[in-house]
């Protein structure tokens, strides 16, 4: 019996973890296949924001991330999507650690139900989330249906906005006109 029940908790310990991902082995992505992977869920790049060998921070942040290049979009239905090249790899590992932190106490969080899979490299890392952190005490709840990747100097973002079938494919569809792993 006590064999079965930890062969039990054991399956049960894979259920919550997406599969690794090798971001070694990932196509290097330009801003063009970005555009590209924008006009596959039906957005132009004349709807995104661009900025050319620039910075720009976060409120309450006093880090400068310095960029060749970075494209935000949003989708119709708020979903978040963006290409940021930074001036070098230091730089965009700072950048995804910003974005990496609002995900870390998620992870293994008791109020989280859903799978994850992530991994933080000397020049690659990623995050990929699906499911949802029920904060009981604000009765609130975080939907996730997220995916961040870091190749070298390169980061790709993809964040849905809600808890929703068409949100979340969407997301997918993104991810899969990169040839990028979805959550």
């Amino acid at each position: 019996m006590i064999l079965a029940s930890v062969m039990l908790f054991a399956g049960c310990a894979g259920i919550t973890h997406e599969p690794e991902v090798d971001v070694d082995s990932l196509k290097e992505i330009d801003e063009n296949d970005f555009f590209k992977a924008l006009e596959a869920i039906g957005i132009e790049e004349s709807d995104t924001e661009i900025m050319e060998d620039s910075s720009f921070s976060f409120s309450g942040e006093d880090i400068d991330y310095e960029v060749e290049y970075c494209i935000d979009a949003y989708a119709e239905n708020e979903n978040y999507y963006s290409y940021v090249k930074c001036v070098d790899e230091d730089t965009a590992m700072a950048l995804f650690e910003y974005y990496y932190s609002d995900y870390k106490d998620i992870f293994d969080a008791k109020d989280f139900s859903g799978i994850s899979s992530h991994e933080v490299g000397s020049n690659t890392a990623y995050v990929l989330i699906d499911g949802r952190y029920d904060d009981k005490a604000a009765n609130t709840y975080t939907p996730y249906h997220d995916a961040i990747f870091l190749k070298g100097d390169t980061l790709v973002i993809a964040i849905a906005s809600d808890y929703d079938l068409s949100i979340e494919k969407e997301v997918n569809t993104f991810l899969d006109a990169l040839g990028y792993p979805h959550p």
